[in-house]
């Protein structure tokens, strides 16, 4: 049982040490256009329910 709660107490850490640091594959100057697009996209759908 300890074995198993330190094996998922590393994988917790790497997973949030991975996700911590931004990665620094390729440029940084590169805008999402896929990422902007499904933004607007939520925003507009929760605009649509907020005057309901």
């Amino acid at each position: 049982m300890i074995t198993f709660l330190i094996t998922m107490a590393v994988i917790v850490a790497f997973a949030a040490l991975v996700a911590h640091y931004p990665a620094h594959e390729g440029s940084s100057n590169i805008t999402d256009r896929d990422a902007q697009r499904m933004q607007a996209d939520l925003s507009a759908m929760h605009g649509r329910t907020t005057n309901i």
